[in-house]
């Protein structure tokens, strides 16, 4: 079922390489927003599968979003990946901690590329709070990854500028559009290329 619905994502998306598969891209935020869980877990051992699964235990740190299914699915510790490179299967490394988003299908999460996975030591600060709480505030914006201005009051938009990845969080200001809010690692993310000379 998975398989099948990752082929008709990918077909219907944009398109971005990771490695064997193609996702569109997306912002930390979006991929908090349209998970049905975002958790941080330590990775204790890997289950080789069938054809199509391989399987991840999980010690559970943190749980920052979880949809009633997500919660039941977790109980397990366990997240399934496709086992095939050419549909998005993630690679874990055993005793490392990630911050990883997901769904569920038939009661079990699943994890695959076109989601989020990274290493939690990683994840900038504002990240961190973005997880921890701000994203969750920002699900009623949209983030587009483009370079077009936009006059949609509900729309961030990243200029595919790596510091809004990095410590943007797009969140409704006291007028009720969706604006970039204001952080000292933005500014300085924003200075840094200024001074490198790769503002875009």
């Amino acid at each position: 079922m998975l398989i099948c619905w990752l082929t008709l994502a990918l077909l219907g998306a944009g398109w971005r390489a990771a490695d064997a598969c193609s996702c569109a891209p997306a912002h930390p935020q979006t991929q908090f927003c349209n998970s049905d869980f975002v958790i941080v877990g330590r990775v204790q051992k890997m289950f080789k599968g069938n054809e199509y699964y391989n399987a991840y235990k999980l010690k559970i740190r943190n749980v920052f979003k979880s949809s009633p299914k997500a919660a039941v699915a977790l109980k397990s510790s366990r997240i399934l990946t496709p086992s095939q490179d050419s549909f998005c299967g993630v690679t874990l490394r055993p005793r490392e901690t990630y911050v990883i988003t997901g769904t569920v299908h038939q009661l079990q999460a699943h994890v695959n590329l076109c989601g989020l996975v990274s290493k939690w030591r990683d994840v900038t600060p504002r990240q961190r709070k973005g997880f921890r709480m701000l994203y969750k505030q920002g699900c009623t914006c949209k983030v587009h990854m483009t370079r077009r201005r936009t006059k949609s009051p509900n729309t961030c938009v990243t200029n595919f500028n790596e510091c809004f990845e990095s410590h943007g969080i797009c969140l409704h200001d006291s007028k009720g559009k969706c604006r970039w809010t204001r952080a000292p690692a933005l500014t300085r993310c924003f200075q840094s290329q200024r001074g490198n000379g790769t503002m875009t």
